[in-house]
């Protein structure tokens, strides 16, 4: 790193902050400092974990270089259970989201806004669709089985998968269905696993290894993918 390094990374101080913190998201780097931190120490902070910045950086650069930034244009990739579908943005009387073969066709009308109306349509469609499929999967769910919710739903997490509350509560993020179908189904096996263990304990893995053989894998996986695809500028990933 070059020693003019503090004109490159912005330095957010909080008066109720004790420790330095550096945060590395979507290819730039975050540092998180105390209030009356002279900056010479937070320099020399920052170049003691130079090795573990642009792993990082290297990292996640890579990912964001593969994904193009979403405009919400015609023509611009989104996925659903992990397949391709092309954007497509028409006008007419009512506004409306429909998927025809590999085409995913938001309806605007004449008084939207052309640059955000089609982002609220197509979230509101994979809400639908997202929460249709949790439909589905728990109506196979054995009724006998030790794991059960109380509810569930999608809603529009911005920095985890999901959420499984003491009282049996379960909430997705609706861009989870943009995951390939496996992996959406080891995050919901990994989220009922939580109504018997609150935790990531040896005991709580135990209890995802019970229902899932490839949980490690989809683990790896919203590692790899995660920066981009619960990011709303991004929404996608890049093909392995």
């Amino acid at each position: 790193m070059k020693k003019t390094m503090s004109s490159i990374y912005p330095i957010h101080r909080s008066k109720k902050r004790r420790s330095v913190a550096i945060k590395v998201r979507d290819g730039e780097v975050q540092v998180h400092a105390p209030w009356a931190l002279s900056e010479t120490k937070i320099q020399q902070f920052v170049a003691s974990k130079e090795a573990w910045i642009q792993k990082h950086l290297q990292r996640q650069q890579q990912q964001l270089a593969g994904v193009q930034p979403r405009n919400w244009q015609a023509g611009e990739r989104l996925r659903w259970l992990g397949q391709p579908l092309t954007l497509q943005v028409r006008t007419a009387t009512r506004k409306n989201c429909c998927r025809e073969n590999d085409a995913l066709i938001a309806t605007v009308t004449t008084r939207s806004n052309p640059e955000k109306e089609p982002k609220g349509i197509v979230r509101a469609w994979y809400q639908q669709r997202a929460k249709q499929w949790l439909d589905d999967f728990f109506s196979d769910w054995p009724q006998n089985h030790p794991l059960q919710p109380n509810s569930w739903e999608v809603g529009g997490f911005s920095g985890k998968w999901g959420h499984c509350s003491r009282k049996g509560e379960l909430k997705f993020s609706w861009k989870l269905w943009l995951a390939p179908e496996w992996v959406v189904r080891n995050v919901v096996i990994h989220e009922l696993c939580h109504l018997a263990e609150f935790n990531h304990s040896a005991r709580f893995w135990q209890w995802v290894a019970r229902y899932s053989d490839d949980y490690q894998a989809a683990e790896q996986w919203l590692r790899q993918h995660g920066m981009t695809v619960l990011n709303e500028a991004y929404l996608d990933y890049a093909d392995d």
